[in-house]
């Protein structure tokens, strides 16, 4: 990800003065008035901390903006989104984020079409709720004037998305000073904007509140006014640029998700799982998350009371609302509703015909995710005839709108040719924008592709940063892989036993059963640990590896009987003469575990004299 923390816009004439711990309370309706001219602020009159009423709590996902924060407090969010994945303190009580806070992974950058957009917020509740920084305080002072008329106008020029592939983060995998961490900060959209006060009944466009043309300002604005990027910049912004402009990488909205409590992924029962996405036949029809405070619901932008909007996003989950919204003519309810029949979730019975209806009427609304979930039924024929040309289009309309899924079955289309002309080099493009748009299966597939050569030149040093961002996504397969990586060495991956064992634990805790034999093989070696030894060896075994099987059979007594496959013992002996000590090993443990000791022998010695820890144990035995 390229993001600036310097590139302050000279047009920002009034920046608030704002506090962390800026409380977030509950909205109400706004007693519409006469317009008028709100009073002029002074820098420190903008700020305020008090508030009053009952806390709404944030749902576990939430999307604020955050055009309300002060120069410095924005560049400590960028910096260290640069190097880290953010997290932040969000509850009703108030928003800080955790400088001293992070989670071990990286952010991608993925463009989209340029949009513009107005949020008008008309009463101080409204501000309380889409600004949770410092909307208080903001909302303090602007209160009366916002009951007579006054609005806060603002801005959003939006040209792509920062996305890191975490998808659950517990809290016993955060890094540093973490009291009172909540939320992690799954993505951020990314431009310029400007926040400024306005009055009802007056329509400005963005260039107006940019001052790029038009009127200029409203009769409002001398009162307060926020500013960051340069309109100009993000005209030059394209849907397949791999960073933005330098002045329109202003973070304008974010993306949190919750944190899971301690232990809580290591402690889930690990499960073998079906072949991930960007497999459009295991892909599923997803429906969106809540991004706003309980009791408010996302309409144009903003999170408001349910009456104060003519069509409002749904209720996740509630096919009901969804159907009605839908019927009001909100396109991301239209799309909501479309998910939960073709599953038959919600309240609804199923109905893949209607949902592909749905979904239709979602897509052409414009609504992204409504775009890559009628991809996903067209391209499997469901609810009607497979159409898989027509799914293409849907996916590549989704990918330029920024969505990391529709780009990871697009490049998925172009790998088979299912739909599309079978062309390598167009799936490795599309593959790695899904992967730096957040998208972890994409990740994985393309560090497969980079490390064969497939569709570009081999290239292991990008493969393993792919690889790893899979892994963070909880790609089982992909952390085993980079701990083959690690565990083999090379010059582009240095040797480091302890961080393969650790990526082949990840991956066994995943599901995939070949990380739980790379755990057992390395926890038998220095520094290791026999009951753990034991226990991922059992797990494996459990799974039906081979090699977890025979090595818990011969090292610890194991009961199930090991009948090596010839086709297979062949390949690891030819690889074991070819050089590879994991093979030796392998090789030896397995015919050991069926009898043939004397057949493993030299296999065995030949890579515990290459200092394997498995076969010097398979060894002593």
């Amino acid at each position: 990800m390229h993001l600036r923390s310097s590139s302050r816009s000279p047009l920002v004439a009034l920046v608030l003065s704002v506090a962390a711990g800026s409380a977030l309370v509950s909205c109400g309706g706004a007693t519409p008035g006469e317009q008028v001219r709100p009073k002029d602020q002074t820098f420190a009159g903008a700020m305020g901390e008090t508030s009053s009423g009952p806390c709404r709590e944030p749902e576990s996902g939430a999307e604020p903006l955050v055009v309300d924060w002060k120069p410095e407090q924005r560049g400590d969010l960028e910096v260290l989104m640069k190097d880290s994945v953010a997290v932040v303190s969000y509850t009703c009580q108030g928003f800080k984020l955790l400088k001293d806070c992070k989670v071990d992974g990286k952010y991608g950058f993925l463009g989209m079409t340029k949009k513009e957009q107005i949020v008008r917020l008309n009463n101080a509740d409204e501000v309380k709720a889409n600004l949770p920084f410092a909307g208080v305080g903001i909302a303090a002072n602007l209160g009366a004037e916002m009951q007579r008329g006054a609005t806060l106008d603002v801005a959003l020029v939006m040209i792509g998305k920062v996305k890191t592939t975490w998808g659950k983060v517990a809290a016993d995998e955060l890094v540093g000073e973490c009291d009172g961490a909540t939320h992690f900060v799954k993505g951020a959209t990314v431009g310029a904007f400007v926040m400024e006060t306005g009055a009802k009944g007056e329509a400005r466009t963005a260039a107006q509140l940019f001052g790029a043309g038009g009127s200029g300002g409203s009769s409002s604005s001398k009162n307060v006014r926020n500013q960051d990027g340069d309109l100009a910049d993000c005209a030059k912004a394209q849907p397949d640029s791999t960073k933005a402009p330098a002045q329109c990488q202003a973070i304008v909205r974010l993306e949190l998700k919750s944190i899971v409590p301690k232990g809580a992924k290591a402690e889930a029962p690990p499960t073998e799982k079906a072949a991930p996405p960007p497999d459009p036949k295991a892909a599923e029809v997803a429906t969106p998350e809540s991004a706003c405070p309980k009791g408010l619901v996302l309409a144009d932008g903003k999170c408001t009371e349910p009456a104060a909007a003519p069509a409002f996003q749904c209720k996740p989950g509630d096919a009901k609302e969804c159907l009605a919204q839908c019927s009001k003519g909100h396109a991301g309810s239209c799309g909501a509703a479309g998910a939960l029949l073709a599953s038959g979730g919600g309240g609804a019975s199923k109905d893949e015909a209607k949902a592909r209806e749905l979904l239709g009427k979602g897509c052409d609304g414009d609504d992204v995710k409504s775009c890559t979930n009628l991809g996903l039924v067209l391209m499997n024929g469901r609810g009607g005839a497979k159409d898989a040309a027509g799914a293409v289009k849907r996916f590549e309309k989704a990918c330029g709108e920024a969505d990391a899924l529709g780009c990871g079955l697009l490049g998925a289309a172009y790998e088979s040719g299912d739909g599309v002309s079978k062309d390598e080099k167009q799936a490795v493009t599309y593959l790695q924008k899904g992967c730096e748009g957040g998208h972890e299966a994409s990740c994985g597939v393309v560090g497969r592709m980079l490390l064969e050569g497939r569709g570009a030149s081999k290239d292991v040093a990008k493969a393993t940063d792919f690889l790893k961002r899979a892994c963070d996504g909880g790609q089982a397969r992909s952390c085993v892989e980079l701990g083959d990586l690690h565990d083999g060495g090379s010059k582009d991956v240095p040797k480091n036993a302890v961080a393969a064992k650790l990526l082949y634990q990840r991956g066994c805790y995943g599901g995939d059963a070949r990380g739980c034999t790379g755990q057992g093989r390395l926890e038998l070696g220095q520094g290791g640990n026999q009951d753990a030894a034991k226990r991922a060896f059992e797990m494996a075994c459990m799974r039906l590896d081979d090699l977890g099987c025979a090595a818990h059979k011969v090292l610890f007594g194991g009961t199930r009987n090991v009948i090596p496959k010839v086709p297979e013992l062949m390949a690891l002996q030819k690889a074991c003469t070819a050089g590879s000590t994991r093979d030796c090993a392998a090789a030896g443990t397995l015919q050991a575990a069926s009898g043939q000791k004397a057949l493993a022998a030299p296999s065995l010695d030949r890579a515990c004299n290459a200092g394997d820890p498995l076969a010097c144990a398979v060894r002593k035995k």
